[in-house]
């Protein structure tokens, strides 16, 4: 265990977040640890990475040690150890007040990276409100969503949504023979394509076919119901969080996904939120993810200023090279690396030191007043 002191020494800089992936119950990682750097990458079941996580993952038909999930960091000394034991030891100065009064010394979001291989697909599930999760599954967090896409192959695709109204009954009938095929003619069928950002409200339905990289910023759960089991290493009920069939199936959203709202508010189309010369932020989310988590896109040609005040977030590099300039000896940042910034560091700098412009995606954390 690393001492407070030496805990203490890096929290006047942003802060690496170490590789931090997984067994997952479906295939992929390809794609992944491309864009992490990872030397001869393939296809495996390492399909997932979070790196900014103070949350247990538990994935069904794999082994589930009681610090899987969980974000790391490494020392000066070369030590790597968990992010949680540097916000337990300092939670003010890295998470803030505000939010340490309502969420403790948990980062209240998650984010992660996953990418589902050739051959596979995640299968056709969704996720609980906050108040359903309150209710029933002793949480104050749901699992609302969004997907950056980072990366593709050919024929990525993905179901979301109800094309019309579908009764419980219709949708369990499918579900409990394992048609696949017919659940899917349910949903609406998306494309999408690298830049793409969809966000996924709780109880909507939805699958991700081969071909999708996605970072996910997340409320920090891993409640999922899973619909689908045939061919995955769990069985029917396993996928139901332990709350049965029939309770589960009322967390599901089965009204009509009008085409509109799909077009215009699911699939998102970023929004301008300040620009200084050819460097301009952009906000990626609704308004009613606030409450959930927010996440923003830089696009750095030269140098952006990221101003005081805007608490603890995690940046990851999509696309290029630079540095953070500040109080602080310059930290390189490059495409596939993700750092955390503590909510007690001053104003700082992204400059671009390659030819062609950054970008950078910036996760905020659930807003707290």
């Amino acid at each position: 265990m690393a001492s407070k002191d030496e805990l203490k020494s890096i929290l006047d800089a942003p802060i690496f977040l170490a590789p931090n992936t997984f067994l997952h119950f479906y295939g992929g990682g390809k794609l992944r640890a491309e864009f992490m750097g990872e030397p001869d990458p393939e296809d495996d079941f390492r399909s997932e990475e979070w790196m900014f996580s103070t949350n247990r993952a538990t994935t069904p038909g794999r082994d589930n040690p009681p610090d899987k999930g969980f974000s790391r960091i490494q020392l000066p000394s070369g030590e790597t150890v968990l992010l949680k034991h540097l916000l337990d030891a300092f939670p003010n100065e890295t998470l803030g007040e505000h939010h340490v009064d309502k969420f403790g010394t948990n980062l209240g979001v998650l984010l992660k990276i996953f990418d589902v291989g050739d051959n596979s697909h995640i299968p056709i599930h969704w996720h609980p409100a906050p108040e359903f999760a309150q209710k029933h599954l002793n949480s104050p967090f749901g699992k609302t969503e969004a997907w950056i896409i980072i990366g593709t192959r050919p024929g990525a695709k993905a179901w979301i949504g109800c094309k019309e109204s579908t009764s419980i009954a219709e949708f369990g009938e499918l579900m409990h023979t394992q048609d696949i095929e017919a659940l899917r003619g349910l949903m609406h069928l998306i494309e999408p394509t690298v830049g793409d950002v969809i966000y996924v409200p709780p109880g909507v339905i939805h699958s991700l076919g081969s071909g999708l990289c996605v970072l996910e910023p997340q409320e920090p759960t891993d409640w999922s119901i899973l619909a689908e089991w045939e061919g995955f290493p769990y069985e029917s009920e396993d996928g139901t969080l332990g709350l049965g069939w029939d309770l589960a199936l009322k967390a599901a959203d089965f009204s009509k996904l009008e085409m509109d709202e799909l077009n215009g508010y699911i699939k998102r189309t970023p929004l301008i939120i300040r620009d200084e010369g050819d460097n301009r932020e952009e906000r990626l989310l609704p308004d009613e993810a606030t409450p959930y988590f927010q996440a923003s896109r830089l696009i750095v040609d030269s140098r952006l200023n990221m101003p005081e005040g805007r608490g603890f977030h995690c940046l990851v590099t999509l696309q290029g090279r630079g540095k953070l300039s500040g109080a602080f000896d310059d930290i390189p940042i490059e495409r596939g690396k993700s750092v955390f910034i503590p909510a007690c560091l001053s104003a700082y700098d992204i400059i671009n030191t390659a030819d062609t412009a950054m970008e950078v995606v910036c996760c905020y954390p659930p807003a707290v007043s």
